[in-house]
């Protein structure tokens, strides 16, 4: 159950990431909100899977990477829902409402952006913890880690107000975004390889404990 988790997370994830992707060029906020929910669901199912595997001595940050990436999700789970229904129907107060469209700059963009650099910091832990046996696990991991770096810049740019409201930083924005979903998809993919592949290794791992268990 622990490797089909990991394998159809991981698939979902990346789809959405793919959707999300196609809804940045059409510009089609509801597709980008609505699939960047689910993404955010996939990607904490993920991270449940990857600390099932990490190896005793890394389950605290294998847990500290879950933990993480649950709070990412309840940034983002709030940014976005809030603009599939109190924005999409338009039904606050009109100052409110002022704070919580979805704009470059903006007070709930903020929160967004640090959502990202919440989960970025999620994968490095991840990415800490995953065990690899060939060359392709270990672009994985590595991939895990590098995408770490995302949390600095999404971090520092809302404190820095780099995003401006009509400002060169919206297409900006938008290039990074792109290429953040050119990187993020086929990591899901490879997130979905390892998780097919690894039957033998949870297999193997469990004889193992048992065996040690036996002895003591």
């Amino acid at each position: 159950m622990n490797r089909k988790l990991g394998f159809y997370s991981s698939i979902i994830a990346g789809g959405c990431t793919t959707l999300f992707l196609i809804g940045l060029i059409m510009d089609i906020d509801f597709i980008s909100f609505f699939v960047c929910l689910l993404l955010s669901w996939a990607y904490v199912l993920l991270t449940c899977a990857f600390a099932q595997y990490a190896a005793e001595d890394k389950k605290a940050v294998a847990l500290g990477g879950v933990a993480i990436a649950v709070i990412y999700s309840v940034f983002t789970n709030f940014v976005y829902f809030s603009q599939l229904t109190t924005v999409a129907h338009q039904t606050a107060n009109p100052v409110l409402m002022d704070a919580i469209t979805f704009t470059p700059g903006s007070w709930i963009f903020g929160f967004d952006i640090m959502g990202y650099g919440l989960m970025a910091l999620s994968t490095f832990l991840i990415g800490l913890t995953i065990h690899a046996e060939n060359g392709r696990e270990q672009v994985t991991k590595y991939m895990f880690i590098i995408h770490g770096a995302f949390f600095p810049p999404c971090v520092l740019t809302p404190i820095l107000n780099v995003y401006k409201q009509g400002s060169e930083s919206d297409s900006a924005g938008v290039i990074a975004l792109v290429i953040w979903c050119i990187y993020f998809a086929p990591l899901m993919m490879l997130s979905a390889l390892y998780f097919m592949k690894s039957k033998n290794r949870m297999y193997t791992a469990h004889q193992a404990l048992t065996k040690n268990n036996h002895i003591n």
